[in-house]
């Protein structure tokens, strides 16, 4: 059983995660957006995030920082909703590297695809909370 974090989910991709996660026995909690997923209490229980990145709502790659230091040692798993160009390319790219982002999925997604990624997700190692090991590198979905 996995604690999961949703963050900043519009209905479309909570029916999906619901989708992906059937028969699954996970402790899922919700936020409505990223400020509040911020103060979540004991976020080092988290064995997932899964975190809706949307460029048109001023969130951006400064986002992604906050959320790697508000939950290091969870998996985290972005979802982005990328409408503008200059986030898509390589800057974009670099920070979900650098960050050690899991898994970034770019919309739209189908429910294979997403039960694919947190099934992943959650077959990988916890990771220390003191940050990732030198050298490693984020794997994309």
């Amino acid at each position: 059983m996995a604690n999961i974090l949703i963050i900043n989910a519009d209905p479309n991709l909570r029916r999906l995660i619901k989708l992906a996660l059937p028969g699954m026995q996970h402790f899922v909690q919700y936020s409505a957006n990223w400020q509040t997923a911020f103060t979540q209490p004991a976020s080092s229980t988290l064995d997932l995030v899964i975190a809706r990145l949307v460029a048109d709502d001023d969130q951006g790659p400064e986002d992604l920082v906050e959320l790697r230091k508000a939950f290091p040692a969870a998996r985290l798993i972005i979802v982005a909703a990328l409408h503008d160009p200059a986030l898509e390319g390589e800057k974009f790219q670099r920070v979900v590297r650098e960050l050690h982002i899991d898994y970034c999925l770019l919309e739209p997604i189908d429910t294979g695809a997403m039960l694919h990624t947190i099934q992943a997700a959650l077959a990988l190692p916890k990771r220390p909370e003191s940050g990732p090991p030198p050298g490693a590198t984020a794997t994309e979905a």
